[in-house]
């Protein structure tokens, strides 16, 4: 008897019956070296400030400096943007989780990234978007709305810098998870 044949047959095989999920998440490194960095110059220009006129320009840039560390701080602990698996889509907008099946989208599109400084973009085409976006609060519509405008899509999450892809190969890991439920196309 080999160690091999020991072995329960279910421990031989590696191969995993089900995709493995697809996030986006935000970039934690970026986004808390932003926080050090504008707090760190927020620190130096209030340390700096005095009451003269100048000095009340260094509070102002103290206060906008300050309120950028804030942003950024509040960024670290946003966790998954997009979360793709094998039922469905469930996207992230402002604080509200919008989710939907892959028999209930159109077609999803991704804008790969030109260069390290541009943002790639997965936007979700839905066959009926009124029930999804009506059913949310007004908050959210807004961004939903800005959104459509920006990307032509409600429904779009950005990657590139400041958000990672937990696979390099988007339009692949997104299309073994669709299993031809609906199509995944590049955008030129």
């Amino acid at each position: 008897m080999t160690a091999a044949s020991a072995q329960p047959r279910t421990d031989r095989f590696d191969m995993d019956p089900r995709p493995v999920p697809f996030t986006i998440r935000s970039s934690q490194k970026v986004h808390g070296g932003l926080a050090l960095g504008a707090a760190l110059v927020a620190v130096g220009f209030a340390a700096s400030a005095s009451t003269s006129p100048t000095g009340v320009l260094r509070w102002i840039a103290a206060a906008a400096f300050a309120v950028l560390a804030v942003i950024c701080a509040r960024a670290l602990t946003v966790g998954d943007m997009l979360v793709a698996d094998d039922v469905g889509i469930r996207l992230r907008i402002g604080n509200e989780w919008i989710g939907t099946r892959w028999e209930d989208i159109d077609q999803v599109t991704v804008l790969k990234r030109r260069h390290p400084l541009d943002d790639g973009r997965i936007a979700v085409h839905l066959q009926d978007p009124g029930p999804v976006l009506g059913a949310m609060p007004s908050s959210s519509r807004k961004r939903t709305d800005a959104n459509r405008r920006l990307t032509g899509s409600s429904l779009a999450v950005p990657f590139g810098l400041t958000a990672r892809p937990s696979n390099g190969e988007v339009v692949q890991a997104l299309h073994m998870l669709a299993d031809a439920r609906c199509p995944v196309r590049e955008q030129l």
